[in-house]
């Protein structure tokens, strides 16, 4: 493979970080109910920062409100998004395939295997299902860092590799099923929140199909 020098390697370490992060982000979002602590990471001068240069603003009220009113919005719309009863989103990959309809289908056993080839481990707390949007972002978070580290010791084959996984789970889950799982939150969604988050993620996705190819050709010294 040809060497890669210090400087882009330095910076394709500061690119897999910065999405690993925004991964993680986004994983958390779709996760559970916002706390307390997450809300105040939203109203962290640095998260705005981020946002914003991604095109996203936060309404007033969330960044100004007081807090438990805030909380309780997001609990009510949260649950009435993702949760139920009745009527609502399912956040798993299964739902939302042609040949799907239901949970624990087929392509929650196939995630399940692909994270455990990967040697990942599940929180001991989870007790949710594999395929849930929030696992597979976090399983490209924790790719991306793979990556960053690669980068970070010019090693350029581990690079290589971790892109691999995420370009193939990209192309065979999140790619499937996440747009529409985003489109159908922008169009239901009540709180400018949900709705702007799931176009962040839309977007996010999007780019990240191109730019996996190119970091790939990076390193195979493409």
């Amino acid at each position: 493979m040809a060497a890669v020098d210090d400087s882009s390697s330095n910076g394709l370490a500061r690119t897999a970080i910065e999405v690993s992060n925004l991964y993680g982000f986004v994983a958390a979002v779709f996760r559970e109910e916002v706390s307390e602590q997450f809300l105040a990471q939203l109203r962290s001068p640095q998260l705005s920062e981020t946002l914003t240069d991604a095109g996203i603003t936060l309404d007033d009220r969330l960044l100004q409100g007081p807090d438990q009113e805030v909380l309780r919005d997001f609990a009510v719309e949260f649950a009435a998004l993702f949760l139920g009863p009745g009527e609502h989103i399912s956040p798993h990959e299964s739902v939302h395939l042609p040949q799907g309809g239901s949970l624990w289908g087929a392509e929650t056993v196939t995630v399940r295997k692909f994270v455990d080839a990967l040697g990942f481990k599940y929180a001991d707390e989870f007790s949710g299902i594999p395929d849930h949007i929030s696992v597979e972002l976090e399983l490209m978070a924790e790719l991306a860092k793979r990556e960053s580290v690669a980068w970070e010791q010019r090693d350029t084959e581990g690079a290589a590799n971790s892109l691999a996984y995420q370009c193939q789970f990209m192309a065979e889950h999140l790619a499937k099923w996440v747009p529409t799982f985003c489109s159908k939150v922008i169009n239901v969604a009540c709180l400018p929140f949900y709705r702007d988050m799931a176009k962040l993620t839309m977007d996010f996705l999007e780019s990240e199909q191109s730019d996996i190819e190119r970091r790939i050709d990076i390193a195979k010294g493409g």
